[in-house]
């Protein structure tokens, strides 16, 4: 029951958010880095080849900005998240984009690492909204009791 409410509420794109930017970084850690497919321009001498992970920042950059663009009223983080997921989108369609147009390398390489910042951006703003979220409320629990005292004896103390 609690799960259902989860993914109904509107933390679930946080959730998505934070557990999708865990896998990437888990498979980067398994060097798991391997060819999406060639695109047959040559460049110093080498293939330009699309990654995987080119493509899943395009990919999920856009299904979150799906996603935050239903709750994108909610608050100042999600509408942040929004407009960094669309930033996202853009650069990384423009990285791979530019993997077809010869003697641009370092334009590639440059809208490449400005991706990779505002992927990591929604990575961290969403970590922030599940912190307010559901660290807040267990800190102003935790603020009631007296600390070194037992939960019983303020009740009793309460009642007598």
């Amino acid at each position: 029951m609690q799960v259902r409410d989860i993914l109904r509420s509107n933390k679930s794109p946080h959730i998505l958010a934070t557990f999708q930017w865990a896998i990437l970084i888990l498979s980067l850690a398994f060097n798991l880095h391997f060819t999406v497919f060639v695109t047959g321009t040559v460049a110093d001498g080498g293939l330009k080849v699309i990654t995987l992970f080119s493509v899943w920042m395009l990919f999920f950059s856009s299904i979150l900005c799906a996603l935050f663009y239903r709750i994108r009223k909610e608050g100042v983080e999600e509408k942040s998240i929004f407009t960094l997921s669309i930033l996202t989108a853009l650069f990384s369609g423009l990285n791979i984009s530019l993997y077809f147009v010869d003697d641009l390398i370092l334009m590639m390489q440059a809208t490449e690492v400005v991706a990779w910042a505002l992927y990591n951006g929604v990575f961290f703003v969403s970590m922030y909204k599940i912190s307010i979220a559901f660290l807040l409320p267990a800190l102003r629990k935790g603020e009631g009791m007296k600390q070194g005292e037992p939960q019983n004896e303020r009740k009793l103390r309460a009642q007598g």
